[in-house]
């Protein structure tokens, strides 16, 4: 659609894209975002906007941040300017930080559309009024990043950081990089799956006092273009050289690390979704599935919704576990398989709860576990198993 809420089905390449496009067509998308700020669908029967007061979005408000879109800074001919994502930042649905909160109880923010790694190319295609936002082409989306977190540069330097041929990547849910060989000042996290290049293409045992790695750390200079740093993590950083190898163990090692782990919707707050979760997960291994995971694979068995709860965990007890995700149109959970007990698990990060016995509502708003029988994400929910490989 002509719409930039939500995320691609088809991921896309931001240094493979021409060097321009029409200006029409992104001036067309961008009053269709601004038609959907005064008439949004419905997200869970709302159709509200609710700011970080829990206020509802007033007409002025909106007619403020539709200003912020530049509609008429849009040029005939769009000459698309390459960066690199150097913090770990937001896609958003417009140039704000402030959040649309579809209600004021479970508050999804309808403004995010997903989280963005670091060491990620985007192409720029326009910028908002006041300049704080880019309105970019990523791997995961197409919307607005803040300014701050995309240094520019030309589109094989960033090639160059985006795609190095011997990099560290980050396999913990937060691994803190340094800016000084002391490793006492704090430059930022490497969030799971995220990437750095190593300086001088390997690891140096000896670059910081006790050993440890160096890496070339990307930063946003005053004028927006790329600056590039010394970055600096501990010997018993939980890192590796390069991606991980694709195995099973390798898919529970990493998921079990995020076990407990916070929700977030879309990313929101720095965290993740059910399909955020799995999307690091396997991108330790090198695997790029993108937002739309269940569709990542054309290894897909799909599960009639008609059949009897014992039909389904038959079927389900047939299809390969650990690397396979079980999905519907709202959620997505790994297939665990079987424990001990003949019983089969799904593990998936959820950002609602379920009820008791006693009928008690209770949250889980985060990674969990449980056996397919239970309430929380049964055999009876899931509709599709995507099977990665």
């Amino acid at each position: 659609g002509e719409s930039f809420e939500g995320p691609l089905v088809n991921p896309i390449l931001p240094l493979a894209l021409p060097a321009t496009m029409p200006g029409d067509s992104l001036t067309i998308r961008l009053a269709h975002n601004r038609d959907q700020l005064y008439n949004p669908d419905p997200l869970y029967d709302s159709r509200d906007y609710y700011d970080n007061r829990l206020v509802i979005w007033s007409d002025p408000m909106k007619d403020e941040l539709a200003a912020k879109l530049n509609m008429q800074g849009v040029p005939r001919t769009i000459t698309r300017r390459f960066g690199l994502v150097v913090n770990h930042t937001n896609v958003r649905q417009y140039p704000t930080s402030v959040p649309g909160y579809h209600d004021i109880g479970v508050m999804l923010d309808r403004f995010q559309i997903t989280d963005l790694h670091i060491g990620y190319p985007v192409a720029v295609l326009h910028e908002s009024a006041d300049g704080d936002f880019l309105l970019a082409e990523t791997p995961l989306a197409v919307g607005w990043i803040p300014a701050a977190d995309v240094a520019l540069a030309d589109r094989e330097t960033v090639r160059s950081m985006a795609y190095p041929k011997k990099f560290l990547m980050g396999c913990a849910d937060k691994v803190p990089v340094y800016g000084d060989a002391a490793r006492k000042n704090f430059a930022r996290f490497l969030h799971m799956s995220e990437t750095m290049p190593l300086a001088g293409g390997a690891a140096v045992s000896g670059a910081a006092p006790s050993g440890g790695y160096t890496v070339r750390m990307g930063y946003r200079t005053p004028d927006g273009s790329l600056g590039i740093a010394a970055g600096y993590l501990k010997p018993d950083a939980d890192v590796h050289e390069g991606w991980l190898p694709y195995t099973k163990r390798t898919v529970l090692t990493q998921m079990f690390k995020l076990l407990n782990t916070p929700y977030g919707w879309h990313g929101q707050d720095n965290k993740r979704d059910c399909v955020g979760t799995l999307r690091v997960v396997f991108r330790c291994a090198g695997l790029e599935t993108g937002r739309a995971i269940s569709r990542a694979s054309d290894n897909r068995v799909p599960v009639d919704p008609k059949l009897s709860d014992t039909e389904k965990t038959a079927i389900v007890s047939g299809i390969e576990p650990v690397i396979t995700v079980a999905s519907n149109p709202g959620h997505t959970a790994l297939l665990l398989g079987k424990a001990r007990n003949g019983k089969l698990y799904f593990m998936h990060q959820g950002g609602w709860g379920y009820k008791n016995e006693k009928g008690e509502k209770l949250i889980v708003n985060r990674v969990s576990i449980n056996c397919v029988e239970h309430s929380w994400f049964s055999i009876s929910q899931p509709d599709l198993y995507t099977v990665m490989k």
